[in-house]
């Protein structure tokens, strides 16, 4: 049975992890994506499917071959894609795939990238192919402009800037100069989809992409999933305003356009909000608790770390519009932090796909070895992930993590967060 236009979207979303879990030389990691893409995935999906820019794979120490990618993201077209409502349109999917850098210094020196915030208007209007610059101090923050999390903001300016590598497809060009090139006279549909960090970076590439007038809002879309938060309140009033939810007249929790597909069981998207009362089904609040009573302790110890970085950022951050749906619970309570890693590793990956309906895509250990890439270990792939990856750090270096919690503790927000529960 032929896919329909979601199950196909996600499935080029998920598409650009395909080298998350492993490592090696960066050369291996793009050809590899790119194979895995032209010859596994898109026959899958639809074999009309064309890669058009990149793919491409970007680490933050390219010339390090014990690491793997740090993002990855392509662009692939379709003459002729049939939507939820029946008409037809040609449509390129921007598929963004997201992992934050393991951590080389302690957890508590860690930036976790939404403790600065830059100004997401004034960002755009400078030139969103300029560099972003963070408001100095919590002072300077203005009531009411758009706050775009630091590090969303440095994501996306990757995402734009960096030029699709020798052998890709539309090689020596920025995926900004591609979409800014490409003829609209057709009218195609714009797609922007990711999912885990890709599901906050996606969204707000499109956001950027429509505010700086290079996309017609109109015929822009978004497929994010398992995103975290990627700004506050006045950011997530301009996204609305500007790519307004489209639940489909379908059935099923995930046929929605500008929405974050959400499983309620899975705690990167409790990220970032601190207020249960603005956002009861996405705060961190949620997490501890998530899998049910009691607590793990060290568990909300590593959530309050968490909820410390957000309020430093003097803004409120505030989810984007969600389509929710809860995936199996857990046969039993965790009872301690390598259980409750292990749970919520399967709430962030493959019940989503199970929901959607599409099979989670692998590239295969044989044709890794073919591009001299090694699999990554079931510790080193938790750290792809945000949240998961510092619940992971956690796990591992215990007396530095409880050290921290304990000076956090004392912080006076973080005090006022507490006593929330």
């Amino acid at each position: 049975m032929p896919l329909d236009v979601f199950q196909q979207v996600f499935s080029l979303s998920l598409a650009s992890n395909l080298v998350n879990d492993y490592t090696g030389p960066l050369t291996g990691l793009q050809q590899a994506l790119q194979f895995g893409l032209t010859q596994l995935v898109f026959p899958a999906v639809d074999n009309q499917w064309k890669l058009v820019w990149g793919p491409v794979v970007w680490k933050k120490q390219p010339e390090v071959d014990s690491t793997g990618p740090d993002n990855s993201w392509y662009i692939a077209f379709h003459p002729n894609l049939q939507f939820e409502d029946g008409s037809v349109h040609p449509t390129y999917v921007i598929a963004v795939a997201g992992t934050p850098v393991r951590s080389t210094y302690a957890w508590f020196g860690q930036n976790f990238a939404v403790d600065s915030v830059v100004d997401f208007k004034d960002w755009v209007a400078g030139g969103i192919q300029s560099l972003p610059v963070a408001v100095r101090s919590v002072k300077d923050i203005v009531p009411g402009n758009a706050y775009i999390a630091m590090g969303t903001a440095t994501g996306v300016h990757i995402l734009l800037t960096t030029p699709a590598p020798e052998g890709a497809a539309s090689a020596g060009t920025t995926l900004l100069d591609f979409v800014k090139n490409l003829d609209q006279s057709s009218s195609p549909r714009f797609i922007a989809a990711g999912h885990s960090l890709g599901g906050a970076l996606s969204p707000s590439l499109a956001l950027g992409l429509v505010t700086a007038g290079v996309f017609p809002a109109d015929l822009t879309l978004t497929y994010p999933t398992a995103g975290p938060s990627p700004g506050g309140k006045a950011f997530t009033e301009l996204f609305v305003a500007t790519l307004p939810p489209r639940p489909s007249q379908q059935s099923g929790s995930y046929k929605s356009w500008n929405r974050n597909l959400v499983n309620t069981l899975d705690i990167v998207p409790q990220a970032w909000s601190v207020r249960k009362d603005l956002s009861p089904k996405q705060n961190l609040h949620n997490i501890p608790p998530v899998y049910g009573l009691p607590v793990v302790p060290f568990v909300r110890g590593i959530t309050v770390v968490l909820a410390f970085h957000s309020l430093r950022a003097g803004v409120i951050y505030q989810p984007l519009p969600g389509q929710y749906f809860t995936a199996a619970p857990p046969s039993k309570v965790p009872e301690n932090l390598t259980e409750f890693i292990e749970e919520f590793g399967s709430q962030h990956a493959e019940y989503y796909a199970k929901e959607v309906g599409i099979p989670l895509p692998e590239l295969g250990e044989p044709l890794g070895r073919t591009y001299k890439l090694r699999e990554k270990s079931k510790e080193e792939k938790r750290f792809e992930h945000p949240i998961i990856g510092e619940f992971e750090w956690a796990r591992e270096h215990p007396e530095e993590a409880k050290k921290e919690i304990g000076e956090i503790e004392e912080d006076e927000e973080v005090k006022s967060f507490l006593s929330e529960d």
